[in-house]
């Protein structure tokens, strides 16, 4: 179990710093508007670090798994919330 976390973590982790990378205009993959790039690189740098730290340090796998999936969630959220409020003319 302890792989699988460190997998989703470190997965979360390059996909943050891609986002990230992308709203400080080093890379120009982005395909969203850019509050939504930098929503997207806080929440999966964030959470993969934390679940990082939850599973190393604290030892609680249950708790970082649930972590290392929370930005999925919330990125799913923002991506449907982007779609019915966005203007796509």
């Amino acid at each position: 179990m302890k792989f699988l976390v460190w997998l989703i973590c470190a997965v979360n982790v390059y996909l943050g710093l891609r986002c990230f990378l992308n709203a400080i205009h080093v890379l120009h993959t982005g395909k969203y508007s850019q509050t939504t790039t930098v929503i997207f690189a806080i929440l999966f740098l964030g959470l993969g670090a934390a679940g990082f730290y939850f599973s190393i340090f604290k030892s609680d796998l249950k708790l970082a798994l649930l972590i290392a999936f929370g930005p999925w969630v919330l990125a799913l959220v923002v991506l449907f919330l982007q779609m019915i409020l966005g203007n796509h003319q």
